[in-house]
């Protein structure tokens, strides 16, 4: 079959690119707040063929350039009669407004995997191409999204227009119907009805006019409030994305929390993964982290991860971090690693490879003489958003990510067959954050030790267990110092809270998740959400649920980092984990904490695991071999298909 081919990358970066400029906000619409890497704008493309009789090739496509076969040069689009033999073919492929793309399907050649490009450099690589392009009028500049028309649940007629309930969130462009050039419209987006009643203060507004095209862009909201004379049509726009996972147990709330997270996760997963689909619509890295987790125990789609890693990583030279937030760039470097565990696309890695050795070179370059991650100009030292976190100086949960970045970058570069000059790093800063960050009386790390007011917040020390910064002794010591301490302020988002509540699964404390997910995940449902919103407080009432950024309705009600019980049902309750790439060997080791009966589904590569328990008994079967179920003290290996039952 042939494929639309590309310079490796060039898809990603056009679609990052449009994408980066489409946030809307009040009426106006801005880019992104950092650098983002255009596709190339020209490239050349190679292959070798043979034709065993007489032919014709044709190039198809909507960029310029020639096709020298043959001795000759030609033109695209243009029939090219060739004799039998073996030919070898160059491409030279420019495009000013999107990037450099072909088709050829003859009998004996066709463009697609066995192709490789370069962009004017001498390194070679794989093409680019895509499973959704494969004919010839198919177009790579347009996403292939697909569409379904939806109809409101009600309608009421209401400041002074009809506002239309769809039911649930939604993502998806409107068409209104009788736009006319003598009519004027006001059209209001809201993810509440609140908001969709409020014109001014609506993140989401136009006011149209019969010379605007009577198909709005694709944009967030579960309200639409119509000022004129039209009648909208709402589709639902979404990646065909089927979810292999799944979850029941007799938490009364536990298939609504499950259905919802899903929901919020498909809504925003798309070119690459949002972090929500109202406000923002950008690629953020931390987001995006998180993300790659979920997908790897809802639906487990490798190519989303690609695209969403080589959007965010573009091109070196580096003159900012990613998304101008210092622990993003490590976190990038985390996720390349955590894809290739769980696919073991080697071939990947090696493509992204020089890049992310410059972004590595980059960070590095801006530590100062303790080998610390400390804000320089134009840096964010994000972390999470809290009041309580000491940023005074060098924080040490930034230096904890640095150290798993280091251990990252070692473990790639023997994968791409180079030396580990990394690994010596990370146990340099090791030593160095044990000697000016673990506070022995307080046992625990504290923010900073600068300011000198030894301050002790959770995201430090959930860092620390999360990665095994520390042994497990200490690490069982900072969960009852810290995690189960009360005293320490909490966290407040589900972004951070997801790790934390990793942290305390990984510790035993999976009944305190278990409770977690049911008193804030329920408490959204309970109260009507749709999907999952950016934060939830259950102390406040009413429309404070909608407010964030001085905005009354700033907040995101459809976040992707508020899907993480998906992860946590699947990771520590299912207890489902590779060990080697692609899940050559993985493990098993459920825990049902509270649950007195489950029922899991985990999507693994090249198969699943199904793990049930009732009241005690644990029988799990794997589609595949390489498994080990662990029962307390006791092993068991799984074969495909073959169920393990154990008391």
């Amino acid at each position: 079959m042939a494929h639309w081919i590309w310079h490796f990358g060039d898809y990603e970066l056009y679609h990052h690119l449009q994408l980066s400029c489409r946030r809307e906000e009040k009426g106006s619409s801005y880019a992104c707040m950092w650098p983002v890497t255009r596709p190339h704008f020209n490239a050349r493309f190679y292959t070798e063929f043979t034709a065993t009789n007489d032919t014709v090739i044709r190039v198809v496509s909507r960029s310029g350039g020639k096709i020298y076969v043959a001795g000759g040069a030609f033109a695209f689009n243009t029939d090219i009669p060739l004799p039998a033999g073996q030919y070898t073919v160059q491409v030279n492929c420019f495009d000013r407004e999107a990037f450099p793309a072909f088709f050829i399907d003859s009998e004996f050649l066709k463009t697609g995997a066995d192709w490789v490009s370069d962009a004017y450099c001498a390194e070679r690589t794989s093409v680019g191409f895509d499973e959704a392009f494969t004919t010839s009028d198919a177009d790579p500049t347009v996403f292939p999204f697909c569409y379904e028309t939806v109809q409101p649940i009600a309608t009421e007629h209401i400041g002074g227009g009809v506002l239309y309930d769809y039911g649930r969130e939604l993502f998806g462009p409107v068409t209104l119907e009788g736009l006319t050039p003598d009519k004027t419209v006001c059209l209001t987006y809201g993810e509440s009805r609140e908001e969709a009643l409020c014109y001014e203060d609506a993140i989401i507004r136009e006011t149209l006019c019969g010379e605007n095209a009577p198909t709005r862009p694709a944009r967030a909201f579960r309200y639409l409030h119509v000022v004129g004379d039209v009648t909208p049509t709402a589709q639902y726009e979404y990646l065909p994305l089927t979810d292999t996972a799944s979850f029941s147990c007799d938490e009364p709330l536990a298939q609504r929390i499950w259905d919802t997270c899903a929901y919020t996760f498909h809504l925003n997963s798309r070119e690459a993964y949002f972090d929500g689909i109202k406000r923002d619509r950008w690629v953020w890295s931390g987001d995006a982290y998180q993300s790659v987790w979920v997908n790897h125990y809802l639906y487990f789609d490798p190519a989303i991860v690609r695209r969403t890693i080589l959007s965010l990583l573009g091109h070196a030279p580096y003159r900012s971090h990613i998304n101008m937030i210092n622990d993003y760039s490590c976190y990038l470097i985390h996720m390349v690693w955590d894809h290739y565990m769980a696919t073991a696309d080697a071939a990947f890695v090696h493509q992204i490879w020089d890049d992310l050795k410059a972004l590595y070179t980059f960070i590095v370059s801006r530590l100062d003489d303790n080998g610390y991650i400390v804000e320089q100009p134009g840096d964010w030292i994000f972390i999470d958003w809290s009041e309580h976190l000491d940023k005074g100086g060098a924080i040490s949960a930034e230096q904890i990510l640095l150290w798993q970045a280091h251990r990252v970058m070692g473990r790639l570069a023997v994968l791409c067959g180079e030396a580990d000059v990394y690994t010596a790093r990370a146990d340099r800063l090791r030593e160095n954050v044990l000697r000016d960050f673990w506070d022995e009386a307080c046992g625990a790390f504290i923010d900073c030790y600068t300011t000198g007011r030894r301050n002790v917040s959770r995201q430090s020390n959930v860092f620390a267990v999360l990665y095994d910064f520390v042994d497990d002794a200490t690490a069982a010591r900072i969960g009852n110092t810290v995690l189960l301490n009360d005293v320490v302020p909490a966290i407040t988002t589900p972004y951070f809270k997801l790790y934390e509540l990793m942290a305390l699964c990984k510790l035993g404390e999976i009944e305190t998740a278990q409770a977690f997910i049911r008193s804030y995940w329920g408490g959204m449902i309970e109260l009507g959400a749709t999907t999952v919103w950016e934060q939830f407080d259950p102390n406040e009432s009413g429309a404070e649920h909608l407010a964030m950024y001085e905005e009354p309705f700033g907040r995101s009600l459809c976040h992707a980092w508020g899907s993480g019980p998906l992860l946590l049902w699947g990771k520590y309750v299912c207890g489902v984990a590779p060990t080697a790439p692609a899940y050559a060997t993985f493990d098993v080791r459920p825990q049902p904490g509270m649950y007195q009966h489950f029922h899991g589904v985990v999507p693994i590569f090249g198969g699943t695991v199904t793990v049930s328990y009732d009241h005690g008994t644990i029988t799990v079967t794997a589609s595949r071999d390489g498994g080990t179920l662990h029962v307390g003290d006791r092993s068991y290996p799984l074969s495909a298909g073959v169920p393990v039952t154990v008391r």
